[in-house]
């Protein structure tokens, strides 16, 4: 826990917790009655069900607003609200006087980043979530132990790795504002996924990994079955800001480069609810 002298510490942990995409709630004391623990604007900051940082005085009060913090944060359509507390047997003290506090859910989120195929280049690509600053998942039929990862995964690798034989179902997880990039080890599979996105989803950034010419056969295939020039012109194959070698991460890394571009462009992502 950070330490709470500070009114600078407070703010520096609301920043580490959105850098990281985790939801908390900041509870403020906002109005004091008599005998109170704790002075109006005290702080604390509840994440994860526990107490990231700060005191509102600790004791049987605390309890309860960490457990009314998680409760709001578990409801995506709950708004920011006022309670007041008398400190009384309810809530385990009994200074006599009672406690206003200001509950402030903040449930921001990273943008997802989901690759589908988990070969060499997607785990490179994945390897750079952290620049990116996206939450990354590699879905992929094979499980982890069948994959050969380019380097090995690393302890506590920045991206999610999900075994699934229904490639679609995952994509139709995702939420709307998420960039995609199929890259499989069957191309016969990259073109059903990407006839896929196109008929149900409107994402940001769909990629596909590939040559020109890959993408000129897929795009005359997509275009018998009627899908129309609008939607196809939102492919983008090759993937990347330019030509680079065929080496796995200079593949990556030019990709990224471009999803960075991507992602200048767009709004922040919206929170739940």
């Amino acid at each position: 826990m950070e330490p709470f002298h500070t009114d600078a510490y407070w703010l520096d942990c609301l920043g580490h917790l959105r850098e990281a995409g985790r939801p908390a709630c900041l509870v403020v004391v906002s109005g004091v009655a008599g005998s109170t623990p704790r002075e109006v604007g005290a702080r604390m900051i509840v994440s994860g069900g526990e107490l990231a940082w700060g005191t509102i005085g600790g004791g049987r009060l605390e309890r309860v607003a960490i457990e009314e913090a998680t409760a709001l944060l578990a409801d995506p359509e709950a708004p920011s609200q006022t309670r007041t507390f008398p400190l009384s047997e309810r809530v385990g003290q009994c200074c006599g006087g009672q406690v206003t506090l200001f509950f402030e859910p903040l449930r921001w989120r990273r943008r997802m980043l989901a690759i589908f195929g988990a070969g060499h280049v997607g785990q490179a690509l994945g390897g750079l979530a952290p620049w990116l600053g996206l939450e990354v998942a590699l879905f992929d039929e094979r499980s982890e132990d069948a994959l050969v990862p380019t380097p090995p995964h690393p302890p506590g690798r920045p991206y999610r790795l999900v075994q699934t034989e229904d490639h679609e179902e995952e994509m139709d997880r995702l939420a709307p504002d998420s960039l995609v990039v199929v890259m499989t080890h069957d191309h016969a599979l990259d073109e059903r996924l990407i006839e896929h996105a196109l008929r149900h989803h409107d994402f940001p950034y769909l990629g596909l990994i590939g040559s020109t010419r890959k993408w000129e056969r897929f795009r005359s295939r997509l275009s018998r079955r009627e899908i129309g020039d609008e939607l196809l012109d939102r492919v983008t194959c090759p993937i990347g800001l330019g030509r680079v070698s065929k080496e796995p991460a200079a593949i990556a890394l030019s990709a990224a480069a471009q999803i960075r571009e991507i992602l200048d462009a767009l709004p922040s992502p919206a929170a739940p609810g």
